[in-house]
């Protein structure tokens, strides 16, 4: 039971890895669009669809190594310039990523491993033709091809190679370390998918390692194995098929045509010894060579050379030894992993956890004070600062980089532009800008509708982009950045730009304003994210119903952000998205109106000042403001928005908040200072309160309301423009 856990976790990382590899594939395909002579990334496109092959053929999912092998192929041949790559490889190999995704997601949800889904047979087999027509390539020269085939032949004429197939024939020595089986690996799919791509001729076990039975362990393998194999594949796709296993095992791979001093290296480095070791091979019908043979045909002349070379001037063990390391060059290291997989549910508890520690501490402190016990304080606040530590710590284990979904744009791009017959290219920044994991899952709906919206509306067509005096290729851009506390994306074009008396026509026939109400611009460019809205001429698959920016909207402000708009007609749309970094905890400032607490969130606030009593009185003007430092500081007082009535105090404070790029000051009773606040949400009585973003529990067990400075700044601008109240926020 054990083990077949294990199997199914090993399983479990196989799709996951695959996922990450096909992501992979897509990003290199689409860098090879634009530079198709970047050997590099080819390479590295083709080393992703055979690791992922050769994963898959480890745990018997034949399905998807019989499909990857043939798009393998056909990029090997692109590597090895047989054929080239242009517009119509990219978008099969692209169509053939999208394939092994589904076939990937059909067996995680239980499908067949072994035979295609009758949904996915069709797609398979059409794009397996295209991939063949590529196999067979009659634009190949056939001066080359005949070249080659006389290598080839040359090669294997002195060989125990099957004329008829072309096979040659290898010895593979293999020994598994013990813990070979509590790692999740079993061995039996590893030699089913050599045989599917070759024959295994001879097969003897080792079993020298096997201890009595009262000293077996059930759950160690004690397993090795001599192996005659035959295939027209080289020495590399050999090894890949055994990459998994673990460090500790043993592999030697030789071909039968290999020189006596390797057959002698082999023999004396098995563990058996070398009277055991030549048994064995014996066994397996790898008697030693009476001479040296050609080498296969896979490894280079300058190896060959540098061999030989050795042999004339050294000894056999360091000719080998330089044999296994020009051969493992191109290969991947085999290193110790730097990190772990941890389920996010996991990370949700701990940190979930922690916000409850912060609470408790918090109580704690509260008692401290009420006792005035200073020694007691003293471990509370060391206690405090280890907790923020560990808090900071635990936050940071979600904090993932928005790199990974802005990449998924790529693909959008290319495929929705020329679809439309626009000539777009995508610009991105900031792609290590992190932020808390569960918000960069729930922005990507909201990204994908603002990046659809400005291809369709935004970027125009070359024509009209050439008699606009522009470029044909239109710029969108993704960037991202942090700024006080927040990160911040951005989603920009130099497209048409919004049309400020389109938009005021479409609000007023859909209702949305008043023929003679007067709005600036940003309030004019935000009528846009209204139920229903749209401006577009003609409905197509992309947008233009008026459904989506809404939405957009709403789910940025379910993350506690905002979304602003600026727009220059003719030259492009700013769509600048704000969003907290984490959901979770953050660090307050506690206020006090009347009997009250509140919390501002410490990243807004910039400093804190004593309103003049020259200004406490006179609630109800609205053309009052404080003189900060000779610039206008819009103010509100928290009592009106809260309706907390009460006596006038004789002591009042400034908060002054800035949140993208505007500054308003919050007027308050009492500053209780910082504190560490573990955000808990509100229930859908406090939806429609514009001033409140969610609650906390203080340390002596009484809730907190959080001020959403966002939306309050908005208010306050608002106001001070059009000199009117909105949700009894006042001016002082």
């Amino acid at each position: 039971m054990s083990f077949e856990l294990d199997l199914e976790a090993a399983r479990g990382i196989f799709f996951t890895e695959a996922r990450q590899l096909l992501g992979e594939v897509e990003s290199y395909v689409l860098q090879l669009e634009r530079d198709p002579t970047e050997h590099e990334t080819l390479n590295a496109a083709f080393r992703a669809a055979h690791t992922i092959k050769g994963s898959a053929g480890v745990f018997g999912l034949s399905v998807i190594t019989h499909f990857v092998h043939n798009l393998e192929t056909v990029l090997d041949r692109v590597r090895n310039g047989e054929i080239g790559f242009d517009a119509d490889m990219s978008t099969l190999v692209l169509e053939c990523r999208d394939h092994i995704s589904e076939l990937v997601d059909s067996i995680e949800a239980g499908g067949s491993a072994e035979v295609v889904s009758d949904e996915l047979r069709a797609p398979e087999e059409a794009l397996t033709k295209r991939l063949t027509a590529y196999l067979h390539d009659d634009s190949v020269d056939d001066a080359k091809e005949s070249e080659r085939a006389k290598a080839v032949q040359a090669a294997h004429s002195s060989s125990e190679a099957e004329p008829e197939t072309g096979n040659a024939k290898w010895h593979i020595s293999v020994r598994l370390a013990q813990s070979t089986l509590c790692d999740g690996f079993d061995p039996h799919p590893i030699f089913s998918y050599l045989g599917s791509y070759g024959e295994i001729v001879c097969m003897i076990p080792v079993l020298d390692k096997l201890p009595s039975f009262v000293a077996m362990d059930p759950e160690a393998c004690y397993l090795g194995f001599e192996v005659c194999y035959s295939t027209d594949k080289g020495l590399e796709f050999i090894k890949d098929a055994f990459e998994f296993l673990t460090e500790e095992s043993v592999l030697k791979v030789l071909p039968h045509q290999c020189s006596p001093e390797d057959w002698e290296a082999l023999a004396q480095g098995l563990p058996e010894g070398y009277d055991r070791a030549c048994e064995l091979l014996m066994q397996a019908g790898f008697n030693k060579p009476s001479a040296a043979t050609n080498l296969p045909e896979e490894v280079p002349a300058a190896q060959v050379a540098s061999v030989l070379a050795l042999q004339a001037s050294a000894d056999p063990e360091a000719v080998v030894n330089v044999q296994v390391a020009q051969k493992k060059a191109p290969s991947k290291a085999v290193t110790q992993s730097a990190s772990i997989r941890v389920p996010s549910d996991k990370l949700d508890a701990l940190i979930n956890l922690v916000g409850e520690l912060v609470i408790a501490n918090a109580g704690t402190v509260e008692q401290a004070k009420h006792l005035n016990n200073i020694s007691m304080l003293e471990s509370t606040n060391a206690v405090a600062s280890l907790i923020e530590e560990i808090r900071d710590g635990a936050l940071g284990l979600r904090m993932v980089q928005i790199g990974e979904t802005f990449q998924r744009f790529q693909r959008v791009v290319r495929d929705l532009s020329k679809g439309m017959g626009k000539q777009i290219a995508l610009d991105i920044s900031g792609e290590d800008t992190e932020l808390d994991k569960s918000v960069v899952e729930k922005i990507g709906d909201p990204l994908m509708h603002l990046v659809r919206n400005a291809l369709d509306h935004g970027l125009e067509t070359p024509e009209e982009r050439e008699a606009n005096g522009k470029p044909q290729t239109g710029k969108l851009g993704l960037h991202a950045y942090h700024d006080s506390g927040h990160i911040v994306i951005e989603v920009r074009d130099d497209g048409r730009g919004l049309a400020r008396d389109k938009i005021i026509k479409k609000a007023v026939e859909k209702g949305i304003i008043t023929p003679d109400q007067t709005l600036s611009d940003a309030e004019v460019n935000m009528l846009i994210f209204a139920p229903g809205f749209s401006t577009a001429d003609q409905v197509t698959d992309i947008s233009g119903r008026g459904v989506g920016m809404d939405v957009v909207k709403r789910n940025i402000e379910a993350l506690r952000g905002t979304v602003q708009v600026k727009s220059v007609l003719g030259k492009g749309t700013t769509f600048e998205i704000r969003l907290p970094l984490t959901l979770a905890i953050i660090d307050g400032f506690m206020i006090g109106v009347g009997s009250e607490m509140y919390v501002i969130p410490l990243g807004y606030v910039r400093e804190c000042l004593e309103l003049p009593s020259s200004q406490l009185g006179d609630y109800d003007r609205m053309d009052l403001h404080y003189d900060l430092r000779g610039e206008f500081l819009p103010c509100v007082r928290l009592r009106n928005v809260f309706n907390s009535g009460g006596t006038q105090p004789k002591r009042e404070n400034i908060i002054v908040v800035s949140f993208g790029g505007v500054t308003a000051g919050i007027v308050t009773d009492q500053l209780h200072g910082e504190s560490q606040t573990v955000i808990k949400p509100l229930g859908t009585l406090f939806e429609s309160n514009r001033a409140i973003s969610g609650a906390t529990i203080m340390g002596n067990g009484n809730v907190a309301l959080i001020i959403d400075v966002p939306k309050l700044i908005g208010e306050v601008s608002n106001a001070s423009v059009s000199g009117a109240t909105v949700n009894h926020a006042e001016m002082v």
